[in-house]
């Protein structure tokens, strides 16, 4: 949990020092020091960027602080399809989950149960698991209903 709540910290600063950038920005273009037309556009590219960046990145973690500190994660069982370069988010089954680069993973391939937050999808734990047969027992309820069925 330390690395979620510095991660969010790490955002929150970066978050502050383009708002910072604005302000340099804007009192340049008030004072009329601004040599380009083109670089009045700048803190209005800068606040599209905090936009983005907050509505994707910040809003989503904002949401799951509650989550994290209640502890009340989500969990999934799946296999591995991709880690990243720098082990800071694995694919599992089609989604892309976020993980503390520095926690040792398992192989490409393996059947693992992940719990995580609901909004971010940032991983809390990671646990290799045994593969589950599981169409043997579905083809047998099956068969179960459709005797039950046929005796009618």
């Amino acid at each position: 949990m330390k690395y979620y709540i510095a991660n969010l910290g790490a955002h929150f600063f970066i978050v502050l020092v383009l708002l910072i950038l604005i302000v340099i920005f804007s009192n340049r273009n008030r004072k009329r020091k601004t040599r380009s037309p083109v670089f009045y556009f700048i803190p209005t590219g800068i606040a599209l960027i905090i936009a983005l960046f907050v509505f994707n990145i910040m809003a989503p973690r904002l949401l799951d602080l509650s989550d994290v500190a209640t502890q009340n994660y989500y969990s999934y069982t799946g296999v591995i399809e991709e880690v990243a370069p720098l082990n800071n988010y694995l694919t599992v089954d089609g989604t892309k989950y976020y993980i503390n680069p520095l926690r040792e993973l398992p192989e490409v391939g393996t059947n693992v149960r992940i719990r995580y937050t609901r909004h971010s999808n940032y991983v809390i734990s990671v646990e290799p698991v045994d593969a589950l047969d599981v169409g043997g027992a579905i083809s047998e309820e099956m068969e179960t209903a459709v005797g039950i069925s046929d005796n009618n």
